[in-house]
């Protein structure tokens, strides 16, 4: 649609597609500027996200925008003209902030607008409908803030970053349940109130959690397993990892070990090769190579195995069932190693060797990342 208004000439643009958003709307469109809004001076904001994942990969233009956008969100302004003229620049700024800020809760939906003076690009404005009131986030806010001290607390008695991870990963698992029908599941409202969430929940705790306490995190979008995803990209000494909380939690996977959900360690800090077996990505800023297994779960807790042997590998299972531990994961280096495991262990019944006085055992193979989990 396009109305003249003497030299001036507004145009409507429609984005082709939604944006995957963690925790800020849910799709961006567009709005017709009126000549009034462009007339509004540029406002210099401060760059408060020199320490965000996504902030950085963008060149020094956008990262203009985005910490234009950033403060109008963070202020409840709810038009705001840009220093950009290009509106897909307005797309990859709000991906990139949903990206690093997985507080954010309060955006309902955004929109921007563009004028043209005789068919070149002159203004762009960036417009935020907001879900809840400046008093209603405050309220909230208050609300959330116990439960997030408790989390962070836990966080800083850790020794390492590593087992920040870890605690964190456990932590969320045990307290906040899989469920398609929470309320707020986009956001983390549903996880620090609620205690129930999906995959956006999860991940946008996870992101600011560890945002917290020090460690560079963001939400990373795609599919699994056809539908869509989200999880984390994190940075632990100097290299990158990948965590899913959603699929480390067996009531999402579907296990039925227990009432309770399992922890399901597999997805704790895994490699790009590991996680692209079952995954996707799909977002619009570069993603660091993730090859380092130093600060992986199985590593960490010398579960892995490189080499065949039943004994050490009979020892671990041992171990696990001597102590009454509900489970006992190992992981393998190949397929080869992991099938070798399996004749033994499994379809031979070593693991009675190992496990005096078993009778039933309940065990889960993951041929992708060759796991063997047993459940005692």
């Amino acid at each position: 649609m396009k109305k003249k208004q003497g030299k001036y000439v507004v145009a409507l643009l429609l984005l082709a597609a939604a944006v995957m958003l963690g925790g800020c709307g849910d799709e961006l469109v567009s709005q017709v500027l009126s000549r009034k809004e462009v007339k509004q001076e540029l406002e210099l904001v401060e760059c408060v996200s020199a320490d965000r994942y996504v902030h950085n990969t963008l060149d020094e233009g956008l990262q203009q925008v985005y910490d234009e956008m950033l403060y109008a969100i963070l202020n409840f302004q709810d038009n705001v003209r840009l220093s950009t003229t290009n509106t897909s620049d307005v797309k990859t700024c709000y991906n990139a902030i949903c990206a690093d800020y997985g507080e954010i809760f309060w955006v309902e939906s955004c929109s921007y607008g563009e004028l043209s003076v005789r068919g070149k690009p002159y203004a762009v404005s960036f417009v935020v409908n907001y879900a809840f009131t400046p008093q209603e986030v405050e309220e909230y806010k208050r609300q959330m803030q116990p439960v997030i001290d408790e989390y962070l607390a836990r966080l800083d008695k850790c020794e390492s970053d590593y087992e920040k991870t870890e605690v964190l990963y456990r932590k969320l698992i045990k307290e906040v349940g899989y469920d398609l029908a929470a309320e707020n599941n986009q956001n983390i409202l549903s996880v620090f109130l609620g205690k129930e969430t999906v995959c956006q929940g999860y991940a946008c705790a996870t992101q600011y959690l560890l945002q917290q306490s020090g460690i560079p995190c963001t939400i990373v979008t795609g599919t699994a397993q056809g539908q869509p995803h989200a999880w984390n990209l994190v940075r632990l000494d100097g290299d990158y990892y990948y965590i899913d909380v959603t699929w480390g939690n067996t009531d999402f996977m579907g296990d039925e070990a227990g009432e309770k959900p399992q922890i399901n360690y597999a997805y704790l800090n895994i490699t790009s090769e590991e996680l692209l077996k079952n995954h996707t990505l799909q977002v619009d800023f570069p993603v660091e190579l993730c090859e380092s297994t130093e600060n992986n779960y199985y590593r960490k807790k010398k579960l892995f195995f490189d080499t065949w042997d039943e004994d050490a590998i009979g020892a671990k299972f041992a171990r696990a069932y001597d102590k009454g531990k509900d489970s006992v994961s190992v992981k393998f280096a190949d397929s080869e190693l992991f099938d070798e495991a399996w004749d033994y262990f499994i379809d031979e019944q070593h693991i009675t060797d190992y496990c005096e006085g078993i009778s039933q055992i309940y065990y889960v193979p993951d041929k992708d990342l060759n796991i063997l989990t047993i459940y005692f």
